[in-house]
Formats: C-alpha cells, sequence, structure tokens
C-alpha cells in the first residue's frame, strides 16, 4: 500500500465537535468519522507510520492492529473517493 495520500479536493470537510464531517460534493453525500478516523483524516498527509504513532500513544492498541485498522480504513476512504494515493 502507497504510504502518500492526498484528499479528493471535491470532498469538502470541517471538525465539528471532535468528529470529521466529509462532503462529498459530487455525490451530495456526507460522512462522519468517528474519533479515530477523525485523526486519520486530520493527519492523513503525515502517512502510515506517523498515523500509526498517533493512534498507538493516544489508545490502548496494538502498532500491529492500529496499522491493520489504518490501511483498512484508508482503503475505504479510496473506495468511496475522499482520497487519492500519491
Amino acid at each position: 500500500m502507497s504510504h502518500h495520500f492526498k484528499k479528493n479536493p471535491d470532498v469538502s470537510w470541517q471538525m465539528v465537535e471532535g468528529q470529521a464531517v466529509l462532503i462529498h460534493n459530487k455525490l451530495g453525500e456526507i460522512q462522519v468519522l468517528n474519533d479515530v478516523g477523525s485523526i486519520v483524516w486530520e493527519n492523513l498527509e503525515k502517512g502510515v507510520d506517523k498515523l500509526v504513532e498517533m493512534i498507538t500513544s493516544e489508545y490502548d492498541v496494538s502498532e500491529e492492529d492500529a496499522r491493520k485498522d489504518i490501511e483498512t480504513f484508508i482503503k475505504e476512504l479510496k473506495e468511496v473517493g475522499a482520497i487519492f494515493a500519491e
């Protein structure tokens, strides 16, 4: 998996009470991310390794589980067109 990602400019977003709210402008869909998803979204450009470090320092989760969950979430973001691999 590529470790460099870019947010789709067609997706507007804003933090609301600690959660990222994504608006897929072309699809007219709204996606609300949970706390961990919001951290990943806000810091996406830092790369997977840094995201794993951030999540494991904030939550009681192993590095292996954090990496697996982050990579799965990033794959889902790519599938819905919210991000692109660079």
